[in-house]
């Protein structure tokens, strides 16, 4: 009889470790806002050592089944690490415009700048298509030594009104 219990809990525990491993958890605002301030915890601990550690494709900072993940720029407009779009590093985005015209990182840094941390709504491609959608990201000021860091994670088919609906406390960019 023990055996059997054993043996029902044991092969419990491994559906359960099973079903845990294969569904990837939703990405949600609440996970992009959650996800960029422990990136940006990391950030202020570590400093550039904590770079490598963000873009570990099997890390935490890749996120729900790899749809989710945290870029670093910094204040400059230089993308200083993207785990996506590696080509990036390096680059001054300042420049960078959605459709509407709204310059993306020159928001992002207007409003870290301003608040320290918060949302910024804007149209971008997803992946693979051609026509813009509402995207909105969640970005966080860090400081570490002489260094400023801005780490964020976004998400798409969010608008502006959906995030102050869901986080009427929050900062969030607005022209």
């Amino acid at each position: 009889m023990k055996r059997g219990i054993m043996t029902l809990i044991l092969s419990t525990a491994l559906l359960f470790t099973f079903t845990s491993l294969c569904s990837a958890e939703a990405l949600t605002p609440e996970l992009c806002k959650e996800k960029a301030k422990a990136a940006a915890a990391l950030l202020q601990a570590e400093g550039d050592a904590a770079l490598e550690k963000i873009k570990d494709a099997n890390g935490p900072f890749m996120f729900a089944g790899g749809e989710g993940y945290i870029w670093v720029h910094n204040l400059d407009g230089v993308m200083v690490m993207h785990p996506i779009k590696p080509s990036l590093d390096g680059q001054s985005l300042l420049d960078m415009r959605d459709v509407n015209g709204v310059y993306l990182f020159v928001a992002m840094n207007d409003l870290v700048e301003a608040k320290g941390e918060g949302w910024v709504p804007y149209a971008w491609p997803k992946p693979g298509q051609t026509d813009s959608s509402p995207k909105v990201s969640y970005v966080v000021l860090v400081k570490n030594g002489d260094k400023e860091y801005v780490a964020g994670a976004g998400m798409y088919d969010v608008t502006a009104a959906d995030i102050k609906a869901k986080f009427p406390g929050d900062a969030i960019y607005e022209e």
